[in-house]
């Protein structure tokens, strides 16, 4: 795990997430903000493991808009407004 997080980020991560997306969840609190690492952390300690993923979701979304990640639809973290059906809702997030 990374130097660059606390402890209990990278023990939040742990608990949270298979270990197959620990690492891609790891750099996208790395490279995030900290609103990003502190809505994590604050998801996790309020027990809402499935909020703690869509932090993760719009985390990345905001690194991949920001040419900080690029996309690729095999990563276990994506765009949280893909499940919208109309496309000009996608475009205001």
């Amino acid at each position: 795990m990374s130097k660059f997080l606390s402890k209990e980020i990278k023990m939040a991560i742990r608990h949270e997430l298979r270990q197959e997306c620990r690492q891609e969840a790891i750099k996208i609190l790395e490279l995030g903000d900290d609103k990003d690492r502190g809505d994590f952390l604050k998801y996790y300690n309020e027990d809402k493991g499935n909020i703690c993923c869509m932090v993760l979701d719009f985390a990345k979304k905001k690194l991949i808009e920001n040419k900080k990640w690029e996309y690729n639809s095999k990563d276990c973290f994506n765009d949280p407004t893909r499940f919208f059906k109309d496309d000009t809702l996608r475009k205001k997030s």
